[in-house]
């Protein structure tokens, strides 16, 4: 592996965009609602316009890996690598984010570019995939108004047909991995969850 492109695609995870937007408006987000840097609690916090800046910024960081890697077999664990760097990042002392949405944005840059490795002849079927995702999404949103519950549920499915698609060990492995670090990151959310005393949007 080209270790410069594993530590530019670090580098570029770890830029938080919810610890910038926060710091242009004076403050802090990690004072701010629960002092996650993430676009949920900017949503929660600073409202819809600074959440979605935060949001499509977040999945920047995991598209721009796996475009820059795309000559390389391994450029999905680059966005895996961008995803770790959210979570840990080096800029903010490894405090970030829970990894969402960078990891659906690598999961957009890989579908759209690798789309035979689903083997399937649907007309559109990356455009539609990405359509059924903001769909399954949004209604477990509608339904439970809770974050937390429809981003987990969403990216263990778009996880699993990922390794539906590629049969390379190392990658199924490492994927695996970055679906456990989303849900380690999201373990006091599972907690108030199993307690019933998760905060609803």
């Amino acid at each position: 592996m080209n270790v410069a492109l594993i530590l530019i695609s670090y580098l570029i995870g770890s830029i938080n965009f919810a610890y910038l937007i926060s710091r242009f408006k004076g403050m802090n987000i990690q004072d701010l609602g629960s002092g996650n840097p993430g676009s949920s609690n900017v949503l929660r916090t600073m409202g819809k316009k600074y959440a979605i800046v935060v949001l499509f910024g977040d999945m920047l960081k995991g598209f721009i890996p796996v475009i820059i890697g795309l000559n390389y077999d391994y450029s999905l664990i680059l966005g895996f690598v961008a995803v770790i760097g959210h979570c840990f990042p080096i800029f903010y002392k490894f405090r970030g984010g829970k990894g969402v949405a960078t990891y659906l944005g690598v999961y957009i840059a890989f579908i759209f570019n690798h789309p035979s490795a689903f083997n399937l002849d649907i007309p559109f079927f990356e455009v539609n995939l990405v359509l059924f995702f903001i769909i399954f999404y949004f209604g477990l949103m509608k339904i439970f108004r809770v974050s937390a519950l429809a981003s987990l549920t969403t990216i263990s499915l778009a996880g699993f047909t990922v390794i539906y698609s590629i049969t390379d060990s190392f990658t199924i492995m490492y994927q695996v991995f970055i679906i456990i670090l989303i849900f380690y990151q999201h373990r006091e959310n599972l907690q108030r969850l199993f307690k019933g005393e998760e905060n609803k949007f």
